[in-house]
């Protein structure tokens, strides 16, 4: 069928107006839903940064492990040892002996010890993980003061690189005098290079015990909230305290008394042998509980003298940075005055940064060096 020229215009006119419908149909629908925000970066306190490291660390979880492996050992020595013990009242013919059915008790008594011992060692472990991720969010925030000085260190030096080149195109700086301002400024960009690589080593160190992925990004907290913290001891309660909740000192304190009560029951079975092979392994064990109390008697003795020292070094900390604030404002005064030079100045003002931090840095000691008394009067020892 032919379609006359009037009805295909008239198609022709339907069509350019359905098009410019459609087209101003798409102009006036809204736009593509913008792209969601990307989610806040999550900050974490210095409180929650110690919870979670207890919950997450990989030490943590292992000695969880460890735990639940010495339960069923326990279990499994305790079947072992009932099954035994019944036998050999039940049945006259059997031919189990005494002194085996004694050698079960013995391996019952490890294993609850080791069961005890594995409980011991995750109660202790965890404020001890705590006090190390505590001290890595302290170390984190002082690789950032610490980065910003040496950011502005880098950066006045390549300002005297730059003058340098300068005054040495006028013949007024030879040509080893340009080569050492930028040899001290290519250090002082090196330096910069290394403090960031180990923030962020340190960084990564944290997110392992936040347990975030790689790409989550995440902040601490600043300045730290310490709270109120004991700051008076009294070394002799220390020293007892931790003595009486050390583990290592009961582990070796039990093997000795263990050695005895052995040889004691052989020489009362008239096994006389074998309470003198025992009994030759004595010496090494009584010169391991002596070792392992001096030992613990050394670090409470330093920990209590380092303890000692941290007020002291908070007090000579604020007297540098007075002491760089008051050059700092001397050297102001004289630059105005056409007495000093910029750089002197950014020297001057990079003193005090470097004494703000020490200060910090002496603050974060104090708290360290309390809680590591503290941690060493329930048995727990940190670096």
């Amino acid at each position: 069928m032919k379609i006359s020229g009037a009805l295909c215009g008239k198609i022709s006119v339907m069509l350019m107006s359905g098009c410019i419908v459609m087209a101003g149909l798409l102009a006036a629908s809204p736009p593509a839903a913008a792209a969601v925000d990307e989610a806040p970066v999550k900050t974490y306190t210095f409180k929650e940064v110690g919870e979670i490291a207890q919950r997450n660390s990989s030490e943590v979880i292992r000695q969880k492990s460890a735990v639940e492996q010495a339960g069923q050992n326990k279990e499994s020595q305790l079947s072992a040892y009932q099954n035994q013990v019944y036998n050999f009242y039940s049945d006259p013919d059997s031919l189990i002996s005494e002194s085996s059915l004694l050698s079960l008790q013995d391996n019952y008594e490890s294993a609850v010890n080791s069961y005890e011992d594995a409980e011991e060692t995750l109660a202790k472990l965890k404020p001890k993980v705590a006090y190390q991720a505590q001290k890595l969010y302290l170390d984190i925030l002082q690789g950032g003061l610490q980065i910003q000085i040496q950011e502005k260190e880098a950066e006045r030096l390549k300002d005297e690189y730059e003058l340098a080149k300068v005054k040495t195109a006028f013949g007024a700086f030879t040509q080893a005098q340009l080569s050492n301002a930028r040899a001290q400024w290519e250090n002082a960009t090196e330096a910069l290079d290394n403090l960031k690589d180990a923030r962020k080593a340190n960084m990564d160190s944290m997110r392992e015990y936040l347990n975030l992925a790689a790409a989550v990004e995440f902040a601490l907290e600043e300045p730290p909230g310490f709270g109120e913290y004991e700051m008076k001891f009294d070394e002799e309660e220390v020293m007892a305290a931790a003595l009486k909740n050390s583990l290592a000192l009961k582990q070796a304190q039990r093997e000795v008394d263990e050695l005895g009560e052995k040889i004691r029951r052989y020489l009362g079975e008239g096994e006389s042998s074998q309470a003198e092979r025992l009994a030759s392994s004595g010496p090494g064990k009584e010169l391991a509980l002596k070792e392992t109390r001096q030992s613990l008697v050394r670090s409470v003795e330093n920990t209590m003298k380092e303890f000692h020292g941290l007020e002291t070094a908070l007090s000579k900390a604020n007297e540098s940075l007075y002491a760089a604030q008051r050059t700092q404002l001397t050297t102001r005064m004289r630059l105005s005055m056409g007495l000093a030079t910029l750089n002197e100045l950014r020297n001057a003002e990079r003193a005090v940064l470097a004494a703000e931090k020490d200060v910090t840095q002496a603050r974060y000691n104090r708290y360290l060096g309390t809680k590591k008394v503290q941690l060493l009067k329930e048995g727990v020892l940190v670096n």
